[in-house]
């Protein structure tokens, strides 16, 4: 069972109280906020789950600044569908941008 993923690439714009998050926060700041979103998220198989999400680059820790990222997704998604779902469920100071 193969199941295809379909990735998009997509900027945030870290900053304010944001930039005390880690590499490792964002994380799991962005995965909790495509979970609660109602789109078809690909999920890593195997004994611990997760969502399917790669950053291009970091970003140390208190500096502001954009952050890479490919989310991974189980069926086709637009750009702006996911950005108008997306941006509702962030937090104040982590932005999606252009």
């Amino acid at each position: 069972m193969n199941i295809q993923k379909y990735p998009i690439k997509i900027k945030f714009y870290k900053k304010g109280e944001m930039i005390y998050f880690s590499q490792l926060d964002i994380f799991h700041v962005l995965e909790r906020a495509l979970r609660r979103t109602d789109l078809s998220i690909y999920v890593t198989k195997g004994f611990n789950p997760h969502v399917k999400i790669s950053f291009s680059n970091g970003l140390k820790l208190g500096v502001e600044g954009e952050i890479e990222a490919t989310l991974y997704f189980d069926q086709e998604t637009s750009y702006e569908t996911l950005k108008q779902k997306l941006s509702a469920q962030l937090p104040e100071g982590f932005d999606i941008i252009p």
